[in-house]
């Protein structure tokens, strides 16, 4: 994959721990496919990729700047948006999914999250029963609750919403993120 003509700021690399981060705005024709039994990433398009083969599950995404958001999703029965956000170690909840929350557990404790740019925001901890996204359920969610200007810009600072870490990402076989389809693939792993 080859990219072009590109604009692009310049970040300290060790805020990003690497050279440098493919964004969203070079990925929209392609999928990304996290393979985690063989510990690759690999952009290109679906057919190249292996097409929609082993997907247990296949959710449907709207498209909002450059990102792709589940709204199907619900977090200790609260509807919440999600974004695939293979960027963060940590899943980030914005604080209206804290109060929508707010009744159904507790904090506990806090977190410093550092973002690329090298800047610092605390953030609530706490743990959710359960995120279902049609017939995948994650247990035992950590999620990271403040506001960051990312929900701003998608639109989803006053509803719940949540970007989906590679902590939880790591319990699937593979995840794929098409860009092009508007869809966000599942591999489940096998059950014991």
């Amino acid at each position: 994959l080859t990219v072009t003509a590109l604009t692009v700021p310049l970040f300290e690399r060790h805020n990003i721990g690497a050279d440098g981060i493919v964004g969203t705005d070079s990925l929209q024709d392609q999928r990304v496919l996290l393979n985690f039994v063989d510990n690759e990433i690999a952009v290109g398009d679906g057919k190249s990729l292996g097409g929609n083969r082993g997907y247990e599950i296949v959710v449907r995404a709207r498209r909002k700047s450059g990102q792709l958001i589940m709204t199907n999703a619900k977090i200790d029965g609260v509807r919440t948006s999600v974004i695939v956000d293979t960027g963060s170690g940590t899943s980030v909840g914005n604080r209206a999914l804290q109060n929508a929350l707010a009744r159904r557990g507790s904090v506990s404790g806090q977190v410093t999250l550092k973002s690329v740019t090298g800047q610092s925001v605390t953030a609530d901890l706490g743990v959710a029963r359960k995120l279902g996204i049609r017939n995948v359920d994650i247990t035992n969610l950590v999620i990271a609750f403040t506001d960051t200007p990312a929900f701003t810009a998608l639109g989803l600072d006053r509803k719940p919403a949540l970007f989906l870490g590679m902590r939880e990402l790591r319990l699937f076989k593979r995840v794929a993120v098409d860009f092009e389809k508007r869809r966000v693939m599942f591999d489940l792993p096998p059950t014991d």
